[in-house]
């Protein structure tokens, strides 16, 4: 063995195709992974298939040009739905024990959907263009996991979620080889506020000190008031009788309560 005596006659360029030509190489280049990032596509679309749940998805049809942007709020705009669709989800629920030390821990949700799989079921059932929305799981949206609500005892039923974060860039974690295979959701507990055709979980009965809540008439199809309160008491009634009792305390000089 002798000294390598040829060394001299290398160039670089000779050595490292990518430094002549940066086309031969470029690893990272998209248009370079369309075999791997299939692979991955598939790696997702088949661990939703597997492992994911189905859930009943509803769209909440919020039109910018008919809210009422002062506010912020478009209180008519019906849900659509639900939609079945497969969902593979993490669920993080409440930790009822913290409540005593103030603590409020709503349950809540991960969900992963296949990009690809939703842009198809739900342009063929949904006409998002009539309320000027993209096709994409947005916020406001809401998700019910009926399979874990199909045996819960004493008439409970299925949990319902708003989403409030969808992502489909999250370079660290759902985006291998930078391609982009699912949405990632996040999702809190839905507090119902009688917005048309939202899903209502079985035995959610709120309490309420008024002798009324809710829908108090719809003009909506398919919409109608809710119901009266299933317990007796109205906090109105009892303050009116006996705190501001106008006939003893005459306290109208700036204004009546009732």
């Amino acid at each position: 063995m002798g000294c390598n005596e040829s060394r001299q006659s290398c160039t670089i360029e000779n050595v490292f195709a990518a430094v002549a030509t940066p086309a031969c190489g470029q690893f990272f280049d998209p248009a370079n992974l369309q075999a791997e990032q299939l692979v991955f596509d598939m790696a997702f679309r088949d661990i939703i298939n597997n492992f994911g749940i189905p859930v009943d998805y509803f769209v909440h049809t919020y039109n910018l040009s008919a809210a009422d942007n002062f506010y912020g709020e478009h209180p008519t705009a019906p849900f659509l739905g639900p939609f079945s669709l497969l969902m593979y989800i993490e669920l993080t629920e409440a930790a009822p024990s913290l409540s005593r030390f103030g603590f409020v821990s709503d349950d809540e949700l991960t969900g992963f959907l296949h990009i690809e799989t939703f842009t198809d079921t739900m342009s063929s059932l949904v006409n998002y263009s009539s309320f000027a929305q993209s096709i994409e799981p947005k916020s406001g949206d809401l998700i019910k996991v009926w399979p874990l609500g199909c045996d819960r005892p004493n008439g409970r039923g299925a949990k319902v979620f708003e989403v409030t974060e969808r992502m489909d860039q999250d370079i660290t974690a759902i985006n291998p080889l930078l391609g982009h295979y699912v949405y990632r959701l996040r999702a809190k507990r839905f507090e119902l506020s009688f917005e048309p055709k939202a899903p209502v979980e079985n035995k959610n009965d709120q309490v309420f000190e008024n002798s009324f809540s809710g829908k108090l008439s719809s003009t909506i199809a398919g919409v109608s008031a809710s119901d009266t309160k299933a317990y007796p008491g109205d906090v109105d009634q009892v303050s009116k009788d006996v705190v501001f009792d106008m006939s003893v305390n005459n306290t109208d000089i700036y204004g009546t309560y009732y």
